[in-house]
């Protein structure tokens, strides 16, 4: 939840996907967690299990007691010279769960335009340097994806991500 994230007004978009304890600054619709219980520290935990979203998205088998939870796959590998849309075989994946959320905004939701804020990644406790490298690559390929699809990542903020 980089700075960005106050850039966010609920009330110019239709629905919103937020990732792990985005209850303690929004009450999305949906939420996308791919870690485990046990990788949250007690307070964050502890938000994500009281939220309430429409839909909770996990691989993790872990969280499948919610009443919310729907299961997704993820591929192997990383998308680093190609990202697939198929609506086939899992969702690509890279090192930061918004990655996975935008995908879900397209194939789940058919979004023709996905706005990212809080995705700003610098100063990251748990991503240096060379992850966020690739993480902006993973979203390149993510983004001209996207466009062949007649849709497209819009990043709001300062972040990595800028100029996509």
């Amino acid at each position: 939840m980089g700075p960005s994230i106050g850039d966010f007004n609920p009330e110019s978009f239709e629905w919103s996907i937020g990732v792990n304890d985005i209850w303690r600054v929004y009450h999305s619709n949906d939420i996308v967690c791919l870690d485990n219980p046990s990788a949250f520290i007690p307070d964050r935990l502890r938000v994500i299990q009281t939220s309430k979203p429409n839909k909770f998205f996990s691989q993790m088998v872990d969280w499948d007691i919610r009443p919310d939870f729907a299961k997704i796959d993820i591929r192997p590998g990383y998308p680093d010279r190609v990202c697939n849309l198929d609506r086939f075989g899992g969702y690509e994946k890279s090192f930061c769960s918004p990655f996975i959320a935008c995908q879900i905004a397209y194939r789940y939701y058919a979004a023709q335009e996905i706005h990212l804020f809080g995705v700003d990644m610098l100063n990251h406790p748990h991503l240096d340097a060379p992850l966020c490298a690739k993480i902006k690559v993973h979203f390149k390929n993510l983004q001209a994806a996207l466009i062949q699809k007649h849709s497209r990542i819009v990043v709001h903020g300062q972040g990595i991500l800028q100029n996509l």
